[in-house]
């Protein structure tokens, strides 16, 4: 039995199909099928329930799943360890994040005491966040609202609320506060539904009576705020949005008849072996946002 064939393995596993499976490994599908019947050979059972080139884990490949993980996991463990030993601190954290703009001047603090540390930072819709999560792709994960998932732990790092964002020759430009029934008729620039936060204004929106008149989805922030600036409809964004290094800004307005507050979460898998450098990076996320 060989860490190759175990490699491939899991990669079956996960896709459930042999031909995308032996196209994301960059080999031939019928070498890939070679190799798992090798490994089923060595074992004395079949892994998977086979319907053409659709296949899935049986009783014996769950089983089985379950332990490679586990040992590919403690050897990963294993070789940082070996590299903390030897004093190799040029160690990666990647971060995934659907809140990146709070996370410059951490980075920035950070690197300051260890300038040894690096960093990988990912702007992830929430669902892109439990997915890489679950494959251990990322070592943390920032997010609003916190990651509920099985294996998952998540522990809150700060409040934040929510306003309605417009143009200064907007209407609405000139009030304080509007009510939510308010915003019935008017365009609406949002988030795209990957991300959490959008589902919970278009439930908001729904409770109170009306569906949203969502006319635009971006993920990209910049182009929600110039369109907004643009005024081509009104958003729903994050107070920290204004609390950049940005020039030009929408006006703010608050929304005066809903609850807009949130709660931005630290969340890590619970099978990782927290590093040293990852329980200070931990520590110091808590600590700043004290």
């Amino acid at each position: 039995m060989e860490l190759l064939q175990l490699k491939y393995f899991i990669k079956v596993a996960k896709v459930q199909h042999m031909t995308k499976a032996a196209n994301e490994l960059y080999i031939s599908q019928s070498s890939l099928s070679r190799t798992i019947t090798r490994l089923e050979e060595d074992l004395g059972v079949e892994l998977f329930k086979r319907d053409g080139r659709q296949i899935k884990l049986n009783e014996y490949g769950n089983i089985f799943l379950k332990r490679v993980e586990k040992a590919f996991y403690e050897l990963e463990e294993g070789k940082i360890e070996i590299n903390e030993l030897l004093g190799i601190k040029s160690r990666t954290i990647t971060v995934g994040a659907t809140i990146t703009m709070l996370l410059p001047d951490v980075f920035k603090e950070f690197l300051r005491i260890n300038p040894n540390i690096k960093f990988q930072l990912f702007q992830l819709s929430t669902k892109e966040i439990e997915k890489r999560l679950e494959e251990g792709t990322i070592d943390f994960a920032i997010s609003t609202p916190p990651i509920k998932k099985k294996g998952v732990i998540s522990i809150p790092l700060k409040k934040d609320k929510f306003f309605l964002a417009v143009d200064k020759n907007h209407p609405f430009a000139k009030k304080k506060s509007v009510k939510i029934k308010e915003i019935k008729n008017e365009p609406i620039i949002a988030l795209t539904t990957d991300y959490i936060f959008q589902e919970n204004i278009k439930d908001l929106c729904i409770e109170n009576g009306f569906e949203p008149n969502i006319m635009f989805e971006s993920n990209d922030i910049e182009v929600m705020f110039k369109l907004v600036l643009d005024n081509f409809g009104v958003a729903f964004m994050p107070e920290y949005w204004w609390n950049t290094d940005r020039t030009n800004f929408p006006v703010k307005i608050e929304l005066s008849d809903v609850s807009t507050e949130r709660t931005i979460s630290l969340s890590w898998n619970e099978k990782n072996n927290l590093t040293k450098d990852l329980k200070e990076f931990k520590t110091f996320l808590i600590q700043f946002f004290k």
